[in-house]
């Protein structure tokens, strides 16, 4: 088994889990007892105007910010919160990212491709910017640029005969003259 889907397996049995327990779920699929309970997507989130809302929204994982974005727009509808928080969704990299350690992602990394490695380089500096992960991602990817075969360059074409005349290079002079 792969660590990848071991980390998404024990993702889904931790959100099962508090299901099968009775926990109530609240807004978003964040347990009442979390953040976001009594239809709030975060702690005091009502009393915030729209500057603190923007500063802060960098703190909170996808969940929240998917809540926080369905209560604005059905609540205040600030616009300049709108936009931080289109500009903040993002695909998490990895399934269940946003609750995984600096541990998990760097053992995580070891088994991942390099278009997966990227794109947790792309998120990682937006969101939490952890110069731990930072610092593994670029490690992984320059060994596995080593190990990759690099793919060649596109082979010289030079432009043809045809080619120049489609570009106007062989043009006939026409007169209007016989």
């Amino acid at each position: 088994m792969s660590i990848l889907t071991g980390l998404r397996d024990r993702v889904l049995r931790r959100e099962s889990s508090a299901i099968r327990s009775g926990d109530p779920v609240g807004q978003a699929g964040l347990p009442a007892g979390l953040p976001g309970q009594a239809g709030l997507p975060f702690a005091s989130y009502d009393r915030l105007d729209a500057r603190q809302v923007v500063n802060g929204l960098s703190d909170h994982s996808q969940l929240e910010l998917e809540a926080a974005e369905s209560y604005e727009r059905s609540h205040q509808d600030r616009q300049q919160v709108l936009d931080k928080l289109r500009y903040m969704r993002d695909s998490e990299p990895l399934a269940g990212y946003d609750a995984l350690s600096v541990e998990e992602i760097v053992a995580a990394l070891g088994e991942a491709d390099l278009a997966t490695i990227k794109k947790v380089r792309g998120y990682e500096r937006k969101f939490a910017n952890r110069p731990d992960v930072l610092e593994e991602v670029v490690r992984v990817h320059h060994r596995r640029q080593a190990t990759q075969p690099a793919s060649a360059p596109p082979a010289y074409q030079p432009m043809s005969a045809t080619s120049v005349a489609s570009l106007g290079g062989d043009r006939t002079e026409k007169s209007g003259r016989p």
